[in-house]
């Protein structure tokens, strides 16, 4: 595998495994789950989420053709799996034929819509959807934004959490930049937020970084000091880093040796506990834990 499948496969396996982390949703769900179609090699039964192919019918040597006999029980295929969960039905059109949305694409022919959404996230491809840029929602009139949602990519109207890539994809007040900071730009699209930093907040509040993998959304928010609880992310590296977490410890989280994430704990070193091991947070399928004191 090449070292761009890797660093994308990893972005993946952090984008679906922080689902502890809180966050808020924009105004317009970036897509709701819906069954999806891409094409398949069997031409049996078809049921959501499986494909369904019933045994031929089999003769008995030495029996004539109408003695023959059947097994009726049918073999099904589950074929729901990787970054984003999708229940597939198999394409009884044929192959080769253009998917509806929510199937599997790699050019805008081969889709319904004429819209395959790619990201590095989709290292083998993308997902027919409503739209694959911003501008496909403007001259359509059903939004300002393109946000991939669990489903494929949909229409939104530039909300808190909803993707942009540009300015323009926000609504007034809001800011298009990345929620979180990764070494390789693009691996997670950018979303509208509150802010970029802290300066752009009012009244002492500071820029924070919520994450809510269950609707694939995320951005930045303007938070109100010692407000971020334990386990919830923290701006890392900013000054005011500590000053967010009701424990006043904003500590690292090493994800995969990939990225590194703040995470509001009980502590950062050993000295930060009454005689006690302080064992660092993590981030896994388990979800996300900040840093304890043992």
């Amino acid at each position: 595998m090449t070292l761009a499948h890797n660093l994308a496969t990893s972005a993946a396996f952090v984008l679906t495994t922080m689902l502890a982390l809180t966050a808020c949703r924009g105004d317009d769900p970036a897509g709701s789950a819906t069954d999806t179609e891409s094409p398949t090699s069997s031409s049996g039964d078809t049921t959501t989420g499986t494909t369904t192919t019933p045994t031929t019918s089999t003769t008995e040597p030495g029996t004539t053709g109408d003695e023959s006999t059947t097994d009726d029980t049918p073999t099904t295929t589950n074929m729901s799996a990787g970054f984003i969960t999708t229940q597939t039905t198999a394409d009884t059109t044929g192959p080769g034929m253009p998917q509806q949305n929510g199937g599997m694409c790699t050019s805008d022919d081969d889709c319904v819509s004429m819209n395959c959404y790619t990201s590095p996230l989709f290292p083998d491809g993308g997902i027919c959807s409503e739209c694959n840029e911003d501008s496909d929602c403007v001259e359509a009139g059903t939004g300002i934004s393109c946000s991939l949602g669990p489903s494929g990519a949909t229409c939104a109207a530039g909300g808190y959490g909803n993707q942009c890539m540009s300015q323009e994809a926000c609504q007034d007040g809001l800011i298009c930049g990345p929620a979180v900071d990764i070494p390789i730009p693009g691996i997670i699209p950018d979303t509208c937020g509150e802010c970029e930093s802290s300066g752009d907040c009012d009244m002492g509040m500071i820029c924070t970084p919520e994450l809510d993998f269950a609707s694939f959304s995320g951005a930045k928010k303007c938070v109100a000091p010692g407000s971020v609880e334990n386990g919830a992310l923290c701006p890392l590296g900013e000054d005011d880093a500590d000053d967010a977490c009701a424990s006043g410890q904003c500590a690292e989280v090493d994800v995969m040796g990939f990225l590194t994430l703040g995470v509001c704990g009980e502590c950062k070193t050993d000295a930060d506990c009454m005689n006690g091991t302080c064992t660092p947070g993590s981030i896994g399928q388990g979800g996300v834990a900040g840093s304890v004191c043992q």
